[in-house]
């Protein structure tokens, strides 16, 4: 059986509290990893407090020229409109223009609500937008790093028939064509109604997305990080490799930094 962690109760806490894995030991710069904002979906002062606590995290990463991934999910939803870009991200756009004009590398992961991020993203803010998950050598570590969309086993449904559809080149086309408040308002529409089902469901496939990870590690990697099922942020460790969920930034504010040989989970 893998041995499962979890990040503590902060409730009560006056000061971040952190979880602390250790993994190799290494003098580079922290790694910090993040996902599912959901930029948008909350009432204005939840959004307030999201927007405060990115402002923290992204000034952090700043201060220290750091590399940062977004795994997805930034935004409740993300589209690059023929002549627009979704109303309502000004505050963000600017603090992570603010951080990369500081020399941070941050790289954007889409998930399934942001997927579509591309050239306006990237020119607007410096990040470096990946389409597909990264797989590759950080800190010394195979590390597979994505949204998580489409791991678990049962989810064929969407990784076989919905995800194609809505990443296709013709679709997408064709719903960039829209003038962006019919795009964005039609977007509205499900956005709510898919995040509640998304956690849901991925909380009864929760030993799908381990069983996934288990066998990405034992196909050569050291880690599997995700976000994407909102559970708790929490490690598990394997004979061979660990499974990172690194939680949520909507309620949780959870990410994970690998600093110092160390994989932390911390909440800000």
């Amino acid at each position: 059986m893998p041995k499962s962690s979890t990040l503590p109760d902060y409730s009560l806490a006056q000061t971040a509290e952190i979880y602390v894995f250790i993994i190799v030991n290494s003098s580079e710069k922290p790694i910090y990893f993040f996902s599912d904002a959901h930029l948008g979906a909350g009432s204005t002062e939840q959004e307030r407090i999201k927007i405060r606590k990115l402002a923290e995290l992204l000034d952090r990463i700043g201060h220290e020229q750091a590399r940062c991934f977004i795994l997805g999910d930034l935004f409740d939803f993300w589209f690059e409109f023929r002549r627009d870009i979704p109303k309502g991200y000004d505050e963000i756009l600017e603090l992570l223009r603010a951080t990369t004009d500081r020399g941070a590398d941050i790289h954007f992961i889409g998930g399934n609500h942001d997927w579509w991020a591309g050239e306006k993203l990237a020119a607007l803010t410096g990040l470096v937008i990946h389409k597909e998950p990264f797989i590759g050598e950080l800190a010394g570590l195979r590390i597979y790093a994505g949204h998580g969309d489409g791991l678990a086993r049962s989810d064929r449904g969407y990784r076989n028939i919905l995800r194609p559809i809505l990443r296709n080149r013709v679709n997408v086309w064709l719903f960039r064509q829209l003038p962006r408040v019919v795009g964005q308002s039609l977007a509205r529409m499900v956005s709510g109604g898919s995040r509640i089902y998304t956690k849901q469901r991925n909380l009864r496939m929760d030993a799908e997305y381990v069983e996934a990870a288990r066998d990405m590690c034992e196909d050569n990697l050291d880690i599997v990080v995700i976000g994407h099922t909102h559970e708790p942020a929490r490690i598990v460790e394997f004979e061979k490799g660990r499974y990172i969920n690194i939680g949520e930034f909507y309620e949780q504010f959870s990410y994970g930094v690998l600093m110092n040989g160390d994989f932390v989970l911390m909440r800000i």
